[in-house]
């Protein structure tokens, strides 16, 4: 299994996980298995035209869950739709929750937990115009 995890900067598995996952840089995309990762740009920041339906991951990708501190709703729309589980990040490295992981002690992104401030709110569900 793969996961994704929102990162500012590739530190390997120390890398510390960002705070929320849309706008984050990059995502690490860790084998389960073997610890072996790659690093994979935010389409959604580093693609022109990109909006919020754009897609984070690709089949290829074979990423089946992400686990994250913080998520919109867009985000979480959008990685439901195509499958991938949400986990809610408990520590502050890759390391420490895929950790939690293994132990089947990080629980799935609850609706609850999704991250909106007040702009959001008065605006479009992703937070900005379009």
């Amino acid at each position: 299994m793969k996961i994704a995890f929102p990162v500012k900067e590739n530190n390997g598995l120390s890398s510390v996980i960002d705070e929320h996952f849309g706008v984050a840089k990059n995502f690490l995309i860790v084998d389960m298995e073997t610890r072996e990762f790659e690093l994979k740009k935010n389409p959604k920041i580093s693609a022109k035209g990109s909006k919020c339906k754009t897609t984070m991951f690709e089949k290829e990708d074979k990423v089946s869950a992400v686990v994250t501190k913080c998520m919109g709703d867009g985000s979480k729309r959008s990685l439901t739709s195509s499958k991938i589980k949400i986990y809610q990040a408990q520590e502050k490295t890759i390391l420490e929750n895929l950790e939690l992981m293994e132990k089947d002690e990080l629980k799935l992104f609850h609706i609850f937990d999704i991250c909106q401030n007040k702009k959001n709110k008065k605006t479009s569900s992703c937070g900005h115009h379009h």
